[in-house]
């Protein structure tokens, strides 16, 4: 076991945490997919509008690759599949009605260890759970033919407001992992796992066949990709796949029982909604019914969380690769002389009021909104933005810079691959530029990906 200590990143005391017991929510009456979520994924239909569906059904399937699917969390018919531009696939949406299950293989632990890589390859596409790992670098789904470096389970989470294990893995979850754990190590010889320093779960304990890594500090502490960065990082053009520990358990329970696990925790967080809350309901569900009730006015639906996540339509539906809804406030109310009074109850990164110096913030945490007062400026490098980004060796100004310039080779020699989109996204949040690094390191990583 090696122990990690994160000296650099920013936990943001953002007000509206989950709090108190799981809610069973009743079945929604539809759920739906968001195929753009998947990144590298071409969607193509496997159903049509109208065709009836059982739990598990496969709804679409990436057109590279036919063998990874994408099954329904609920039985019912398929109501609409959406299109944008160039005919991309938005939504594919199904009404519930419930009924049978379509029947999956089942494997015991034995069943899972005789298997070569090819045949854990197989097994975990039929899953419907593959599109739960992603590659660092470029944080895309795998392309089944490669083989990984290594996989990285993360079992930990440090994200403002976003749920962790002692919410989304039940005691009994450790069966599951352990399947997943099992069926890993047929596809890469190492698979490692991330937990919290100091925290127990008794899911997480008697795993075997894992390297046990303890991560502390400030968020980002807890992002997969920066826990690849210091513990296995990518060497030659290789890749580290990770995955969170809950998408793990829900992929062990898939093979064990023979069903698609469809039912899943999210938590309902933020200023915006009125009662924040931890709900059990299916994959997909809409937003409004994981949430419930609002505050008045108007909102921010964010998918996931406020520094990566998806600002969508209320009307659409929960995440498949995040377990967080945030509804923020949109009004932002302003201050007369806010800049000469002592702000107390505010907070800065830069110590810009009084109420900076004194260190005490309000035990729920601070309503913070998405306002953005002032225009872009050039980016100043004052020396911040290394306070936030915990990779080793980067120089997060003149990354950014070389990749706003359009020079790949340097903005790769400086880190392109290194740095997580949570990284850049923090750099954001502080920036007193008001220059949003997480759009310009996509931009970058696409520019990167076409010249290659």
């Amino acid at each position: 076991m090696s122990d990690h200590v994160i000296r650099r990143g920013l936990d943001i005391p953002i007000a509206g945490r989950a709090a108190g017991e799981i809610v069973q929510l009743e079945p929604p009456d539809t759920v739906g997919y968001a195929p753009t979520e998947f990144r590298g994924v071409i969607p193509k239909p496997a159903v049509r509008e109208g065709d009836s569906v059982e739990r598990g059904a496969p709804l679409f399937f990436h057109k590279a690759h036919p063998s990874m699917v994408f099954r329904s969390p609920a039985a019912g018919t398929v109501r609409e599949i959406r299109r944008g531009r160039r005919r991309v696939i938005t939504d594919v949406v199904v009404e519930v009605s419930g009924g049978d299950a379509t029947p999956l293989e089942r494997y015991t632990l034995e069943d899972l260890r005789k298997l070569d890589r090819a045949g854990a390859i197989e097994v975990a596409l039929a899953s419907g759970w593959w599109p739960a790992l992603s590659t660092r670098p470029l944080d895309k789904v795998p392309v089944p033919t490669r083989t990984p470096q290594s996989i990285l389970i993360g079992a930990m989470e440090t994200g403002p407001l976003q749920p962790g294990p002692q919410a989304l893995l039940a005691g009994d979850d450790a069966d599951a992992l352990q399947a997943a754990i099992t069926l890993f190590g047929r596809i890469t010889p190492k698979v490692h796992l991330a937990v919290q320093a100091g925290a127990a779960h008794p899911a997480l304990d008697r795993l075997e066949g894992i390297e046990r890594h303890t991560f502390s500090g400030p968020h980002p502490a807890g992002d997969p990709g920066v826990q690849v960065n210091l513990v296995d990082p990518p060497r030659g053009g290789q890749e580290v796949w990770t995955i969170r520990a809950w998408d793990a358990a829900a992929l062990g329970r898939t093979l064990l029982s023979g069903e698609f696990a469809a039912e899943r925790v999210y938590a309902a967080v933020g200023k915006g909604v009125a009662e924040p809350r931890l709900v059990r309901t299916l994959l997909g569900a809409p937003l409004r019914h994981v949430v419930g009730g609002v505050t008045e006015g108007e909102h921010r639906w964010i998918r996931g969380s406020v520094l990566t996540g998806e600002a969508v339509s209320s009307e659409r539906w929960a995440p498949f690769r995040s377990r967080a809804v945030h509804v923020l406030p949109s009004e932002v109310p302003r201050t007369l002389f806010g800049w000469a009074l002592p702000m107390f109850g505010t907070w800065s990164f830069h110590r810009a009021f009084l109420s900076g110096l004194v260190g005490a913030r309000p035990e729920g945490g601070i309503d913070m909104r998405p306002g953005l007062w002032g225009g872009e400026r050039a980016i100043i490098p004052i020396g911040v933005y290394d306070r936030v980004v915990a990779t080793p060796d980067i120089l997060p100004e003149f990354l950014f810079k070389s990749i706003k310039a359009g020079d790949l080779e340097e903005s790769i020699q400086l880190g392109l691959l290194d740095i997580t989109g949570e990284e850049a996204a923090l750099c954001t949040y502080i920036c007193p530029s008001k220059f949003e690094f997480d759009v310009l390191l996509r931009e970058g990583l696409e520019h990167y990906e076409k010249e290659s």
